[in-house]
């Protein structure tokens, strides 16, 4: 019997480069059952030993160079990324470390069409795929650009660059449509022939896109008292949808907020953690978070601006998800804190029909305050029935420097034993790299606020997939892996979004004890030290001597350095002494994989020989010995004698701090 197409599909367009890039600025097409069907998924380079859910290797943190194969064509390999059956669309690539040459292998083709060294396509370097499609976001690099595929895609990255690509970090994000579905496969024509959907695509990714001009707009005020609620409605016959939800509360509520106490509830993160925000779809409840945390700023008023949502400095909290309803749609401000708070909402609103192909908006607020270890994964959203998951945030509170996001996401939809999109590390899936600590705001996603130092203190992170989004039938669950470097006690909160057909999973209650943001005091310096950054350098014979900062480890969160000294080399300070006696010196050095080994002199006389490679980065106090030494000051040698064989070849010396202990 002949294979018949599906009437849908049968009217249906193709889906091209063209069709494709109009779906990066429309906020509507999440909000209904996708036509034509597809699933999302990720090939990443995520660790292979991670096999069995819940097996001893769930956790396991090589996630770099892992390949489907490495192929030798001519006198190259490539490594294989993505082997992708159609038809389908690549949609998202990211990379910590591009590196190589990137090869887009379409429909069984032998020849790539498209050739691209992986760095300049992933930084925006590549005309025309620059920025906003591409661009480099705090160490991290992404593109996003439909690459359509009737058939099959491979992607490779080659050898060159001395092969870095065999570490090389990655995220393939695609789209598998149903059997059937007509596809219209990329070429390079599509990058010429496209400029004038890209250039608007381009301009409302960065600019907004303007709401309807029909939009009817019920705006209101409320003085709200604690424990009081501040209730609006919006309704249609036919059915409706919220284009635009805004909520302003005039920031600061007392004159001086920084005279406060942390836990005041005047203080705007513990406002807007103790307002708490319900909205309700034709009686059903979809939404229920902490009014900060559903807009993204959490803790406190933190300001950004991305395609989705953002929080302007004089307390406006806008959000542009659609929220479509049959009959009415309810939003409830409830005030659970000790101060009142003036409160406006504004809400924009149209009416459209709502048919069984439309959704519900959904979010919740989960999350957990506990020890780090033992590792395990957090549960974001889990959902039974029918929808799309279109993005979360997560807010942690991290009480010592040390990197708190090693985990993976790890995404099953429909029932799927394994996970079918499986991550490389927290800060990865956020679209970002090496857990930088800089802050950043792209149309999908953001890091408004780290603390520091490190990544000590409050973070938070967001991201959309609105163009990525992931489609369900019948369930989808979204983990994170718990994966901090450290055994500490620690908060991870998460706000999930998604939509879904009436009568599917409601949000979870929210869990009271979680609402009080952490007090998190930054470190003070080690008491008696004298810091390295403080030293006088009297001369060095090679190398480049500077101040590093940036690890919150280090008593001032800074060390001295010197980098890249010749074998014979050698770096003199001045230590000044306040007293004449004895003393134990004792330093805090750096050891790490490309430091180098050294011969450390105090006062002319020979201390020690101390090889300061490492496997990892890592700083330990180490005694230098005894000496008699004169009021006023002395000089420290430090001669470079080379570095160890497993060693990187800059023969790195770093130097937190000296301790003279009195003897």
């Amino acid at each position: 019997m002949p294979f018949v197409l599906p009437l849908f599909l049968l009217l249906s367009p193709n889906v091209s480069v063209r069709s494709l890039l109009p779906e990066m600025v429309d906020y509507d097409l999440a909000a209904r059952r996708p036509s034509p069907y597809f699933v999302e998924a990720q090939a990443s380079s995520y660790d292979r030993a991670s096999k069995v859910p819940g097996g001893p290797n769930w956790f396991a943190n090589g996630d770099n160079g892992q390949y489907i194969r490495t192929e030798q064509v001519g006198d190259h390999k490539e490594h294989v990324m993505a082997a992708l059956k159609g038809p389908g669309a690549v949609v998202r690539i990211w990379s910590a470390n591009p590196s190589g040459t990137f090869r887009f292998y379409f429909d069984g083709e032998t020849e790539p069409r498209l050739k691209v060294r992986a760095a300049d396509l992933l930084t925006g370097k590549y005309e025309p795929l620059t920025d906003p499609f591409a661009y480099t976001a705090s160490q991290g690099t992404d593109l996003y650009f439909p690459f359509p595929y009737e058939k099959s895609l491979k992607i490779t990255v080659d050898d060159s660059d001395n092969d870095a690509a065999s570490h090389l970090y990655y995220h393939v994000g695609y789209r598998t449509y149903d059997p059937g579905t007509p596809v219209q496969t990329f070429t390079q024509d599509d990058l010429s022939s496209n400029g004038d959907v890209m250039r608007r695509v381009g301009q409302e990714l960065t600019g907004g896109v303007p709401l309807p001009a029909d939009a009817s707009v019920d705006s209101a005020r409320a003085t709200l008292q604690p424990g009081r609620t501040f209730l609006r409605s919006v309704g249609a016959m036919g059915g409706g949808e919220v284009v635009d939800f805004q909520v302003r509360i005039p920031f600061p509520l007392v004159e001086s907020v920084r005279a406060l106490s942390w836990t005041d509830p005047h203080q705007p993160h513990n406002v807007l953690r103790n307002l708490l925000l319900s909205i309700s779809f034709d009686g059903q409840r979809c939404v229920l978070c902490p009014l900060g945390d559903f807009f993204g700023s959490a803790p406190g008023l933190n300001v950004y601006r991305t395609f989705v949502e953002s929080v302007s400095a004089d307390g406006t909290l806008d959000c542009r998800l659609v929220m479509p309803f049959a009959r009415k749609a309810e939003f409830r401000i409830v005030n659970t804190g000790a101060a009142t708070v003036p409160v406006q909402m504004r809400i924009s609103s149209i009416r459209k029909p709502f048919d069984e192909n439309t959704y519900y908006l959904h979010a919740q607020w989960t999350g957990e305050h506990a020890r780090t270890r033992p590792m395990r994964d957090m549960n974001f959203v889990t959902v039974q029935g029918e929808g799309v998951f279109v993005g979360d945030n997560l807010t942690v509170s991290n009480p010592v420097p040390g990197w708190w996001g090693e985990g993976d996401e790890k995404v099953y939809v429909d029932g799927e034993s394994f996970p079918s999109t499986f991550g490389t590390g927290t800060e990865d899936y956020f679209g970002y790299a090496w857990s930088s600590n800089q802050p950043f705001m792209r149309p999908y996603h953001a890091q408004p606020r780290c603390d520091g130092p490190g990544n000590m203190g409050h973070s938070s992170v967001m991201r959309w997939q609105l163009f990525d989004r992931m489609p369900f039938r019948s369930s989808f669950r979204f983990d994170l892996e718990m994966w901090h470097w450290a055994d500490v006690v620690a908060t991870y909160v998460h706000t999930a979004y998604w939509y879904a057909r009436p009568g599917t999973t409601p949000p979870a209650p929210i869990a009271r004890d979680l609402l009080a943001p952490m007090l998190i005091e930054p470190p003070k310096p080690v008491a008696g030290a004298i810091e390295g950054e403080s030293l006088k350098v009297l001369g060095s014979t090679g190398g480049k001597v500077q101040i590093q900062g940036g690890f919150g480890e280090l008593s001032g969160e800074k060390q001295l350095w010197w980098t890249d000294p010749a074998v014979g080399s050698k770096l003199v300070l001045l230590v000044p002494v306040p007293k004449a006696g004895k003393y134990e010196v004792v330093g805090n050095f750096c050891h790490a994989h490309d430091y180098g080994i050294h011969r450390i002199l105090v006062n002319g006389k020979s201390a020690r020989t101390i090889d300061f490679y490492s496997a990892d980065l890592g700083w330990k106090k180490t005694s230098l010995g005894v000496f008699n030494l004169p009021r006023g000051a002395v000089k420290i040698e430090v001669d470079c004698l080379g570095s160890n064989r497993a060693a990187a070849p800059a023969r790195m010396f770093g130097l937190d701090y000296l301790l003279l202990n009195r003897k």
